[in-house]
């Protein structure tokens, strides 16, 4: 497993494997879902769906351990259905997020689920990888 940051300050590549909840970077497991982390991590540069994005993994209130992608680039879409990250994502695995609101789509899994975002104000894209509510 890595630690926070890659010293090397490169950019690695993320999968998230919506078969088993696993979060891989570079093939290695970073974080499955409903587990612990084995060691909070900010920070670390990674390419997910042809976009960089930072990688965070650590304790989100009431949601336990959550893996959350945070892409750099910025998009102000009509939906979040028609942000270039959900389509990359659904084009990727065949699973169409379905929308919550404007801003939000979650894909659910047996063993948790995938939530899509939009600040509708700064036009932050993310993605976070929860396992399921015990």
């Amino acid at each position: 497993m890595f630690n926070s940051i890659d010293e090397s300050g490169e950019t690695v590549n993320l999968e998230i494997d919506v078969l088993t909840g696993r979060v891989l970077v570079d093939g290695k497991v970073a974080w499955t879902a409903g587990e612990p982390a084995p060691v909070p991590q900010s920070g670390r540069s990674v390419r997910y769906l042809d976009l960089t994005a930072r990688l965070v993994i650590g304790e989100a209130e009431g949601k336990g351990v959550v893996t959350a992608v945070l892409f750099d680039e910025e998009e102000f879409p009509d939906s979040i259905l028609t942000s270039r990250m959900v389509n990359r994502f659904a084009k990727k695995t065949g699973v169409l997020p379905d929308m919550e609101n404007r801003p939000v789509a979650v894909a659910r899994f047996p063993w948790g689920l995938i939530e899509f975002a939009v600040d509708p104000k700064q036009g932050d894209l993310s993605i976070m990888v929860q396992g399921a509510s015990v």
